[in-house]
């Protein structure tokens, strides 16, 4: 952190270079005061203004993704305060205020794009790293919604929400190809289209492929020994993805629908897999498609209706046993649902803006399936489908010019659970000025078993008949000043009361089983502290800092595995050369985490640089990325024990290139 912060003082003096006439500059994704007055999608539950919403919500734009050169989501969703990182070589994972569980596929954080859940039926798996639906450069913004003032939307948004918000045909306004190259033989290609017609239609469209041959050598320490090639997986870091997406609007209608397929070789023989073979291979398919309705009731109502269809598919092929005795063991699971989803908002009544709606969520196919191949023995067959709906509403009372009551509540039946979840949300907000206001928060959800939870039942694991909602109450406390020059600063104070938390424990049977049960109890303590400084030229200067400390009541309240105490985040732009390039500087600080195993993974600090330029060639944007500057190759905690922390790959560089026809 210290080198960052010398590189970042060294900067500073330059800082006085003179800034382009503010009138030449489109501040639309830039400003602060329009990025807290900006109106929550609304297909959103938070139905207000950022600055009047009752919850804290962060806001990255499309402007941000390609100033700081986030190749995924994942990787945009690292530089927000709070959030941070696990990887175990296969799938990317979400921690939030000191809270993480690795294999949980981020099934307590809600996904959506457009507002529509993209969280598949099985895992309910929230897909962020080459899985994900969408190409980073179709974002127009990322909403994030931490904690409290997500449980408005129910079962997975358990520790928060992110929205993702795509462009418009507008926004895209022409043809687009792309072309990018990678270290470790990455290659990646897409074109795009989009356009505002004549007769008002709104038509975006997108197709991508994604190549990445990955490192040739990787060095597990728990697997040294000479029957394992002494710890080496020799070239079994390969990925692919292919991704579709399209939306058109016209009138109030619009209909959006996007596919994603994504291979990953394992590299980690995880899960008890030979080490060192070439077969182990995991396969993810996802598919969406949406058909929404806004219509505009009078000046002071309005109404929306949507419904969807969406499916999702995973297989595996995970050779087992030994070289002399290979059992090749298939692992499937396969989910469809559909639904819709009705919303009413009105500001009729005086003082009252109404939020209420009904959504409604058929899970057609919830199947599971597990057997060894030759000779065949199967191990789990599930099958399931049920409904789920839920009856949600919210009413924010003006009690006077500066005071503001935020009220919600939520009703649920969800078929995995015997009983009706009853939840409430609840805000006041104060005012003070313009530019400055306070807000204290409180909500409970809940997260229904998913159906791997449910009913998985091999290799040690049977199924617990018994299982019941995990439960979380969250407290935040926040205050938020911003400038009349775009200048704004905000602190938080967070508790979390997670109980009854689904994790594997001993059965105590005989045959030494574990099962799923609701053991799991923690409490999180924290603060957040973010300033961020945007300039008319585009200049920008952000920092972060999280403090957490999530004790495990399981373990005589220490602190918890997989839960850094420190996070520190700083973000620097800069325009150079009369804005013909910007540069764009990334400093993430993760202090050290206890692994599962009682040992520990070090502290890092993770820099990045990108360069972007859309004038150097004519109807060309290029990039060039530096990542991992300092070649760090810091850790994250492993899938199991002979794994148990895995190191990441070191500096990497693109190039990128798009063309507009």
């Amino acid at each position: 952190m210290l080198r960052t912060l010398a590189g970042i003082i060294l900067i500073l003096p330059r800082l006085a270079v003179a800034a382009p006439d503010p009138g030449s500059v489109d501040l639309t994704d830039l400003s602060v005061e329009q990025l807290l007055n900006v109106h929550v999608i609304k297909a959103s539950r938070l139905g207000s203004s950022v600055a009047h919403a009752p919850t804290s919500i962060s806001i990255l734009t499309g402007e941000d993704i390609r100033t700081f050169g986030w190749r995924t989501l994942a990787d945009a969703l690292n530089s927000l305060r709070g959030i941070f990182l696990s990887n175990d070589r296969n799938y990317t994972y979400l921690g939030v205020r000191g809270f993480a569980r690795s294999g949980d596929y981020n099934s307590r954080v809600l996904l959506m794009i457009d507002g529509q859940r993209m969280n598949e039926n099985v895992y309910d798996g929230g897909y962020i790293a080459q899985e994900f639906m969408l190409d980073m450069e179709l974002i127009d913004r990322i909403e994030y919604v931490p904690g409290s003032g997500s449980s408005i939307y129910g079962a997975n948004a358990f520790l928060g929400m992110i929205n993702v918000i795509t462009k418009t045909g507008k926004g895209i306004d022409g043809a687009l190809a792309s072309g990018q190259i990678e270290s470790f033989d990455t290659y990646k290609g897409r074109i795009s289209y989009g356009k505002t017609l004549e007769n008002g239609a709104d038509l975006v469209f997108s197709a991508s492929h994604y190549d990445r041959a990955g490192v040739d050598n990787l060095y597990f320490p728990g697997y040294d020994t000479p029957e394992t090639n002494n710890g080496i997986a020799q070239n079994l870091d390969t990925e692919k993805a292919d991704r579709l997406f399209g939306k058109i609007a016209y009138q109030n209608w619009t209909l959006s629908g996007g596919y994603v397929s994504r291979g990953k070789q394992v590299p980690t023989a995880s899960y008890d897999a030979i080490f060192n073979d070439p077969q182990y291979f995991t396969n993810d398919k996802q598919f969406f498609t949406n058909l929404k309705y806004l219509k505009a009731l009078d000046t002071n109502s309005s109404v929306s209706a949507k419904g969807f269809f969406q499916g999702y598919d995973y297989y595996a092929d995970q050779p087992t046993g030994t070289e002399n005795a290979r059992v090749i063991n298939y692992d499937e699971a396969s989910g469809r649902w559909f639904g819709g989803e009705i919303q009413l908002t009105t500001t009729a009544f005086d003082i009252h803006k109404l939020i209420a709606g009904l959504e409604y969520q058929y899970d057609q196919r919830q199947r599971l399936i597990n057997y060894d191949k030759d000779p065949y023995f199967s191990y789990v067959a599930g099958h399931r489908n049920g409904h789920r709906l839920e009856l949600f509403v919210q009413d924010d009372i003006k009690l006077d010019t500066n005071w503001i009551f935020s009220a919600g509540l939520r009703l649920d039946y969800h078929h995995m659970l015997k009983n009706l979840q009853l939840n409430p949300r609840l805000g006041l907000i104060w005012t003070a000025s313009d530019n400055l206001s306070a807000k204290l928060l409180y909500s409970s959800t809940f997260r229904a078993p998913n159906a791997w939870e449910r009913d998985y039942n091999a290799f040690g694991i049977i199924p617990n008949p018994k299982m019941h909602e995990e439960q979380i109450k969250s407290y935040e406390a926040t205050v938020e000043w911003h400038s009349n020059d775009n200048l704004r600063l905000l602190g938080s104070l967070f508790f979390n009361d997670i109980s009854n938390l689904l994790q594997a424990a001993p059965t105590g049977d005989i045959d030494g089983n574990y099962a799923v049960m609701n053991v799991g109890k923690y409490h999180a303590y924290g603060a957040e502290f973010e300033s961020e400084k945007r300039w008319r030229n585009g200049r920008l200067f952000k920092a972060s800092y999280t403090y957490s400390w999530l004790e495990d009541h399981n373990a005589d309240e220490t602190w918890s595995n997989d839960s850094p105490q420190n996070l520190l985040k700083l973000h620097f732009a800069e325009p150079l050369f009369d804005d013909r390039l910007r540069l764009g500087i990334e400093s993430i600080f993760v202090d050290q985490r206890k692994t599962y195993w009682g040992t520990s993974a070090r502290t890092y600090e993770l820099i990045n640089l990108n360069l972007s330029s859309d004038k150097l060639i004519p109807k060309t944007d290029i990039s060039f990325g530096v990542y991992n500057v300092f070649d760090s190759h810091y850790e994250m905690l492993g899938p199991d024990q002979r794994a148990n922390v895995l190191k990441m790959n070191g500096r990497e560089f693109r190039l990128k290139a798009e063309i507009r026809f």
